[in-house]
Protein backbone atom coordinates (compact mmCIF):
# COMPACT_ATOMS: atom_id res chain seq x y z
CA UNK A 1 0.00 0.00 0.00
CA UNK A 2 1.38 3.41 -1.00
CA UNK A 3 1.66 5.73 1.98
CA UNK A 4 0.23 9.20 1.53
CA UNK A 5 2.56 12.14 1.98
CA UNK A 6 2.01 14.24 5.09
CA UNK A 7 -0.18 17.28 4.44
CA UNK A 8 0.52 20.37 6.54
CA UNK A 9 -2.69 22.22 7.35
CA UNK A 10 -3.27 25.67 8.82
CA UNK A 11 -6.64 26.72 10.29
CA UNK A 12 -7.96 30.27 9.99
CA UNK A 13 -10.72 29.97 12.56
CA UNK A 14 -11.46 32.69 15.16
CA UNK A 15 -13.75 30.46 17.25
CA UNK A 16 -11.62 28.21 19.47
CA UNK A 17 -14.31 25.59 19.98
CA UNK A 18 -14.61 25.20 16.19
CA UNK A 19 -10.85 25.16 15.58
CA UNK A 20 -10.42 22.53 18.31
CA UNK A 21 -13.14 20.40 16.69
CA UNK A 22 -11.53 20.73 13.25
CA UNK A 23 -8.13 19.88 14.69
CA UNK A 24 -9.58 16.79 16.37
CA UNK A 25 -11.06 15.55 13.07
CA UNK A 26 -7.93 16.28 11.04
CA UNK A 27 -5.59 14.61 13.50
CA UNK A 28 -7.48 11.34 13.16
CA UNK A 29 -5.46 10.98 9.94
CA UNK A 30 -1.81 10.25 10.70
CA UNK A 31 -0.77 11.85 7.39
CA UNK A 32 -2.29 15.24 8.25
CA UNK A 33 -0.48 17.69 10.52
CA UNK A 34 -2.17 20.84 11.84
CA UNK A 35 0.73 23.28 12.01
CA UNK A 36 -1.11 26.30 13.43
CA UNK A 37 -4.27 28.31 13.90
CA UNK A 38 -5.21 31.96 13.82
CA UNK A 39 -8.30 34.11 13.79
CA UNK A 40 -6.90 36.53 11.21
CA UNK A 41 -6.04 35.49 7.64
CA UNK A 42 -3.53 38.38 7.52
CA UNK A 43 -1.38 36.70 10.21
CA UNK A 44 2.31 36.63 9.34
CA UNK A 45 2.57 33.15 10.82
CA UNK A 46 0.84 31.70 7.76
CA UNK A 47 3.66 32.86 5.52
CA UNK A 48 6.30 31.65 7.97
CA UNK A 49 4.85 28.13 8.20
CA UNK A 50 3.95 27.80 4.49
CA UNK A 51 1.26 25.13 4.92
CA UNK A 52 0.10 22.91 2.08
CA UNK A 53 -3.56 23.68 2.76
CA UNK A 54 -5.27 26.57 4.54
CA UNK A 55 -8.80 26.08 5.87
CA UNK A 56 -10.53 29.45 6.03
CA UNK A 57 -13.81 29.88 7.95
CA UNK A 58 -15.45 32.72 6.05
CA UNK A 59 -18.43 32.73 8.44
CA UNK A 60 -16.25 33.81 11.35
CA UNK A 61 -13.49 36.06 10.00
CA UNK A 62 -14.13 39.79 9.94
CA UNK A 63 -13.01 40.30 6.34
CA UNK A 64 -15.13 39.82 3.23
CA UNK A 65 -14.61 36.43 1.59
CA UNK A 66 -12.67 37.91 -1.36
CA UNK A 67 -10.38 39.89 0.92
CA UNK A 68 -9.83 36.95 3.27
CA UNK A 69 -8.89 34.59 0.43
CA UNK A 70 -6.57 37.21 -1.08
CA UNK A 71 -4.89 37.71 2.32
CA UNK A 72 -4.17 33.98 2.57
CA UNK A 73 -2.75 33.94 -0.95
CA UNK A 74 -0.53 36.94 -0.25
CA UNK A 75 0.80 35.36 2.94
CA UNK A 76 1.49 31.95 1.40
CA UNK A 77 1.11 31.89 -2.40
CA UNK A 78 1.96 28.20 -2.70
CA UNK A 79 -0.78 27.13 -0.24
CA UNK A 80 -4.14 25.81 -1.38
CA UNK A 81 -7.10 27.66 0.15
CA UNK A 82 -10.23 25.79 1.25
CA UNK A 83 -13.21 27.85 2.34
CA UNK A 84 -15.25 26.29 5.15
CA UNK A 85 -18.77 27.62 5.67
CA UNK A 86 -22.14 26.70 7.13
CA UNK A 87 -23.81 28.49 4.21
CA UNK A 88 -25.46 26.23 1.64
CA UNK A 89 -26.38 29.20 -0.55
CA UNK A 90 -25.09 28.90 -4.12
CA UNK A 91 -24.13 32.57 -4.08
CA UNK A 92 -21.75 31.99 -1.16
CA UNK A 93 -20.05 29.16 -3.03
CA UNK A 94 -19.84 31.16 -6.24
CA UNK A 95 -18.20 34.13 -4.45
CA UNK A 96 -15.58 31.89 -2.86
CA UNK A 97 -14.70 30.01 -6.03
CA UNK A 98 -14.71 33.17 -8.13
CA UNK A 99 -12.22 34.61 -5.64
CA UNK A 100 -9.95 31.63 -6.50
CA UNK A 101 -10.59 29.43 -3.48
CA UNK A 102 -9.51 25.89 -4.32
CA UNK A 103 -12.41 24.29 -2.48
CA UNK A 104 -15.75 25.09 -0.85
CA UNK A 105 -16.54 22.75 2.04
CA UNK A 106 -19.78 22.82 4.04
CA UNK A 107 -19.39 22.51 7.80
CA UNK A 108 -21.81 19.59 7.96
CA UNK A 109 -19.52 17.51 5.72
CA UNK A 110 -18.80 14.10 7.25
CA UNK A 111 -15.38 13.68 8.94
CA UNK A 112 -14.38 10.95 6.47
CA UNK A 113 -15.18 13.16 3.48
CA UNK A 114 -13.44 16.10 5.14
CA UNK A 115 -10.22 14.10 5.41
CA UNK A 116 -10.45 12.99 1.78
CA UNK A 117 -10.88 16.61 0.68
CA UNK A 118 -7.65 17.56 2.45
CA UNK A 119 -5.66 15.07 0.36
CA UNK A 120 -7.58 15.85 -2.80
CA UNK A 121 -6.83 19.57 -2.58
CA UNK A 122 -3.24 19.04 -1.44
CA UNK A 123 -2.70 16.99 -4.61
CA UNK A 124 -3.71 19.96 -6.76
CA UNK A 125 -7.38 19.20 -7.41
CA UNK A 126 -10.39 21.36 -6.59
CA UNK A 127 -13.61 20.60 -4.73
CA UNK A 128 -17.12 22.02 -4.50
CA UNK A 129 -19.74 20.51 -2.20
CA UNK A 130 -21.94 18.53 -4.63
CA UNK A 131 -25.14 19.31 -2.69
CA UNK A 132 -24.68 23.00 -3.41
CA UNK A 133 -22.93 22.81 -6.78
CA UNK A 134 -25.48 20.42 -8.26
CA UNK A 135 -28.43 22.59 -7.27
CA UNK A 136 -26.63 25.67 -8.54
CA UNK A 137 -25.80 24.21 -11.95
CA UNK A 138 -29.31 22.83 -12.45
CA UNK A 139 -30.91 26.21 -11.90
CA UNK A 140 -28.89 28.16 -14.46
CA UNK A 141 -28.72 28.26 -18.23
CA UNK A 142 -25.67 27.41 -20.31
CA UNK A 143 -24.11 30.60 -21.56
CA UNK A 144 -20.31 30.51 -21.55
CA UNK A 145 -18.14 30.07 -24.61
CA UNK A 146 -16.65 26.93 -23.00
CA UNK A 147 -20.03 25.22 -23.31
CA UNK A 148 -19.58 25.23 -27.10
CA UNK A 149 -16.71 22.77 -26.65
CA UNK A 150 -18.99 20.20 -25.01
CA UNK A 151 -21.67 18.08 -26.60
CA UNK A 152 -25.18 18.04 -25.16
CA UNK A 153 -24.43 14.62 -23.66
CA UNK A 154 -21.25 15.93 -22.06
CA UNK A 155 -23.18 18.86 -20.59
CA UNK A 156 -25.62 16.39 -19.03
CA UNK A 157 -22.71 14.51 -17.52
CA UNK A 158 -21.16 17.72 -16.16
CA UNK A 159 -24.39 18.38 -14.26
CA UNK A 160 -24.49 14.84 -12.88
CA UNK A 161 -20.83 15.00 -11.84
CA UNK A 162 -21.65 18.20 -9.98
CA UNK A 163 -24.48 16.30 -8.27
CA UNK A 164 -21.85 13.91 -6.93
CA UNK A 165 -22.87 10.85 -8.98
CA UNK A 166 -20.36 8.12 -9.77
CA UNK A 167 -19.77 6.87 -13.32
CA UNK A 168 -21.97 3.85 -12.61
CA UNK A 169 -24.79 6.04 -11.27
CA UNK A 170 -24.52 8.37 -14.26
CA UNK A 171 -24.72 5.38 -16.57
CA UNK A 172 -27.89 4.17 -14.91
CA UNK A 173 -29.42 7.64 -15.06
CA UNK A 174 -28.61 8.11 -18.75
CA UNK A 175 -28.91 4.44 -19.77
CA UNK A 176 -25.26 4.25 -20.83
CA UNK A 177 -22.59 1.69 -20.03
CA UNK A 178 -20.12 2.60 -17.30
CA UNK A 179 -17.31 2.40 -19.89
CA UNK A 180 -19.10 4.91 -22.14
CA UNK A 181 -19.54 7.29 -19.23
CA UNK A 182 -15.87 6.90 -18.31
CA UNK A 183 -14.90 7.85 -21.88
CA UNK A 184 -17.18 10.90 -21.77
CA UNK A 185 -15.66 11.98 -18.44
CA UNK A 186 -12.15 11.66 -19.88
CA UNK A 187 -13.12 13.87 -22.83
CA UNK A 188 -14.70 16.44 -20.47
CA UNK A 189 -11.58 16.61 -18.31
CA UNK A 190 -9.42 17.08 -21.40
CA UNK A 191 -11.66 19.77 -22.90
CA UNK A 192 -11.96 21.72 -19.64
CA UNK A 193 -8.27 21.18 -18.81
CA UNK A 194 -8.91 19.93 -15.28
CA UNK A 195 -7.14 17.02 -13.60
CA UNK A 196 -9.99 15.29 -11.78
CA UNK A 197 -13.77 15.03 -11.83
CA UNK A 198 -13.86 16.94 -8.53
CA UNK A 199 -12.65 19.99 -10.43
CA UNK A 200 -15.42 19.90 -13.05
CA UNK A 201 -18.03 21.66 -10.89
CA UNK A 202 -15.48 24.23 -9.70
CA UNK A 203 -14.49 25.02 -13.28
CA UNK A 204 -18.12 25.23 -14.34
CA UNK A 205 -19.01 27.69 -11.59
CA UNK A 206 -15.94 29.86 -12.12
CA UNK A 207 -16.36 30.03 -15.88
CA UNK A 208 -20.12 30.40 -16.03
CA UNK A 209 -20.45 27.00 -17.70
CA UNK A 210 -23.68 26.08 -15.96
CA UNK A 211 -26.60 23.85 -16.72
Amino acid sequence: MVRRKTVRVYLVEPQKVVSDAMRHVLEQDATIEVVGTTGDPRSGEIGELRPDVIFLDTDAVTLDVEEAIAACERSSPQSRVCVVSAQHRPRAMQRALAAKADAYVAKDTSPATFLEIVHLVANGDSYADPRIAGAMLRRRSTRSRESNQLSSRELEIVRLIADGLSNREIGRRLMLSEKTVKNHVSHILAKLKVNARSGVAVYAIRSGLVI
